[in-house]
């Protein structure tokens, strides 16, 4: 038999209770919140729960809302133990059944008042026309329709209030809890809450207040009184069946039962995760720079040693196509033993030309442009020293300018140098003429030349190059022979030259063939890839670790939003999801921008070496890539912090 059919006078039948504990406890390491409650709830009471602070009444609140497990005893939700519940089954019921208003009223600062009001919906994946279409008239209902597009940072503390009980009951819930709502407020915000929550009640909501003011606790039909975590009084529920009658019409009214869709979830999951980058750009930008230089040196690195292989592969291939070089292992005891090899191999078949070159330590010779120990800290030349004859200079192709490279093999009994166009600059020397010495071994060497162009040697652009027989050979010297030869002739000779420079004993003599450089040059290839992918390695685990860290600074200083959204039904897998949507946007913007400041590095390195800047397709794709990939992993842990956080505990922080 309906309410609407009973006769006058006669009591309604007892109904099942909406909410019912059995000895319910709930104990925390060192100390019981509940001890042992029996309580129910029946549909359409305005219950007050009073006791002084720290009676348990906010722990109760938690319990009934199920964001918070009763450690003993048992709580039923419509008769169905809520032990038996998973994860997902008491999210989908906290945002069917109850809806939350709490004394901080918890509102998203940096969106709308409007949006705000519609959190709980779009936390339950409710469609944007059902939230537009319930959205003005709650805001209407109370008095906030004129701040619909006001941020919620600019509400005062009562809209605050009044715009936390929209955001509650705009889904039609059966049971709105408020967790001391009025006690942020003065007495006329107070009373406008209060004002606003009997009127819930007289259109058929069930209303649970926890409170510490007795005044506001006798405008409730029932009293619930607690003490160190146990129930100590109730008025009990004798008007209960009047309530039932006078709120039937209400719980037909209370709305559409609200689906939650996962498309609008995710829909809502990335606006949210847009919204909050935009309105901490600082944050943000700080995230896509760490990004950016992962990313960017990244690919920067791939195109940077991608021209050097090119450049590299380039002059050794054009060096082994006519080019052999050979030298004793025992050295040479003199330059006139070097001259007489020279002469050798000039008389085989096939050579156009040969000449001689040998490397001295920079640290010995000490080139500087002021006489040593003139003054104290006087920088250490870092580039080459290097013996060669005018022939050398010539099969490399090298150009000198303001001198004769002759003078190499004809300087007139003393010693004379020619500058690469780096060494120049580095000691200082612009322009060769009379009094322009660079101090070699100590003594003072004129500069007779400056090598503009080094041709396939790129070290001579960084030595400084003296002539044979410019110093005795102290000790044997490792010389060089260079041969350039006619094409298709490097392998020939180089079985050749060590019968002719060393009949009697063949293997003194080693010679470097093609298929040497063209070894040398896969080498270089491999230690060039591997030095890319080490520091790409550990650029972008620096960007992951500085990125990760202040997303998950962020968490922390998004508790109260985050304890909302799981109270107001948002899931797990939705609630880490907007952490891995933020570290996604901002790992693939910084993977973008780093891809296109990468490959602008390399075009502007190769242009001023000279080279002919090759970036693969790869390249750009990879930094995106990694970039993106990089931005999900630094926001894997503080995603799973968010989403396995206790609602309650956060709230009671």
């Amino acid at each position: 038999m309906s309410s609407e059919q009973l006769r006058p006078g006669e009591a309604a039948p007892p109904s099942q209770a909406v909410l019912s504990l059995r000895g319910v406890s709930r104990e925390f390491p060192g100390a019981k919140a509940l001890t042992g409650v029996d309580l129910e709830i029946h549909e359409g009471e305005f219950v007050a729960i009073v006791g002084p602070s720290g009676s348990g009444k906010s722990t109760l609140l938690n319990v009934l809302g199920l964001l918070d497990t009763a450690t003993h005893g048992t709580y039923s939700v419509h008769g169905t133990d809520a032990a038996r519940f998973g994860e997902r089954q008491r999210t989908e019921e906290r945002a069917q059944t109850f809806g939350f208003v709490f004394q901080d009223s918890h509102v998203v600062g940096r969106d709308s008042t409007a949006r705000n009001a519609v959190l709980g919906l779009r936390a339950r994946g409710v469609s944007l026309g059902v939230q537009k279409r319930l959205v003005r008239p709650i805001l209407e209902r109370f008095g906030l329709g004129h701040r619909a597009g006001t941020p919620a940072s600019l509400l005062s503390g009562g809209e605050r209030q009044r715009l936390a009980i929209a955001r509650a009951v705009i889904g039609s819930p059966e049971v709105v809890l408020a967790d001391e709502p009025t006690g942020s407020l003065d007495t006329a915000n107070g009373e406008t809450v209060l004002r606003h929550l009997r009127e819930l009640h007289r259109n058929g909501t069930t209303v649970i207040l926890v409170t510490h003011d007795p005044a506001i606790a006798a405008s409730a039909d029932r009293v619930v009184t607690m003490r160190d975590g146990a129930v100590v009084s109730d008025t009990g529920t004798a008007r209960l069946a009047e309530r039932q009658n006078g709120h039937a019409a209400g719980k037909d009214a209370r709305g559409e039962r609200l689906v939650r869709r996962r498309r609008d979830e995710l829909v809502d999951v990335v606006a949210d995760s847009l919204s909050a980058l935009t309105v901490r750009p600082a944050k943000a930008l700080l995230l896509v720079l760490a990004f950016l230089l992962g990313s960017g040196g990244l690919v920067a690195a791939i195109g940077l040693s991608e021209s050097a292989a090119v450049k590299v592969s380039s002059r050794i291939d054009a060096a082994a196509s006519d080019e052999v070089r050979a030298n004793r292992e025992a050295g040479y005891g003199s330059w006139g033993e070097a001259a007489a090899d020279v002469s050798r191999v000039k008389s085989l078949v096939g050579v156009r030309g040969a000449g001689v070159v040998a490397d001295l330590s920079s640290s010995v010779v000490n080139p500087s442009t002021f006489r040593p120990e003139s003054f104290l800290g006087q920088p250490a030349f870092n580039g080459a020293v290097r013996i060669a004859d005018s022939e050398y200079l010539r099969i490399q192709g090298a150009k000198v300018t303001h001198g004769d490279v002759a003078l190499l093999d004809h300087s007139f009994g003393s010693p004379i140098a020619l500058l690469g166009a780096d060494a120049a600059r580095r000691l200082g020397v612009a322009k060769p003429g009379p009094g322009v010495v660079v101090w070699l071994y100590g003594e003072p060497v004129p500069v007779v030349g400056v090598i503009e162009d080094p041709g396939r040697d790129p070290v001579l652009s960084g030595s400084v190059v003296v002539g044979v027989g410019s110093y005795p050979v102290m000790d044997r010297i490792a010389a060089t022979l260079v041969l350039r030869t006619a094409p298709g002739m490097p392998a020939a000779l180089a079985d050749a030259l060590p019968k002719a420079l060393s009949p009697a004993q063949p293997s003194d003599v080693k010679v470097q063939t093609v298929a040497d450089l063209r070894e040398l040059k896969h080498g270089v290839n491999d230690d060039l890839g591997r030095l890319v992918a080490i520091v790409s390695i550990v650029l972008l685990a620096i960007a992951c670790l500085s990125a990760g860290t202040t997303m998950y600074l962020g968490v922390l200083g998004r508790t109260g939003e985050i304890a909302l959204r799981r109270a107001l039904g948002m899931r797990r897998a939705a609630i880490a999801g907007m952490f891995l949507v933020e570290g996604a946007v901002v790992g693939l913007v910084g993977g973008a921008a780093g891809g296109a400041v990468g490959m602008i590095a390399v075009l502007a390195y190769a242009q001023s070496e000279g080279w002919a800047p090759v970036i693969p397709w790869y390249a750009a794709v990879w930094g995106i890539a990694l970039g993106l990939g990089s931005g999900v992993a630094s926001a894997v842990h503080p995603a799973v912090v968010a989403s396995r956080a206790n609602p309650a505990q956060l709230i009671r922080g």
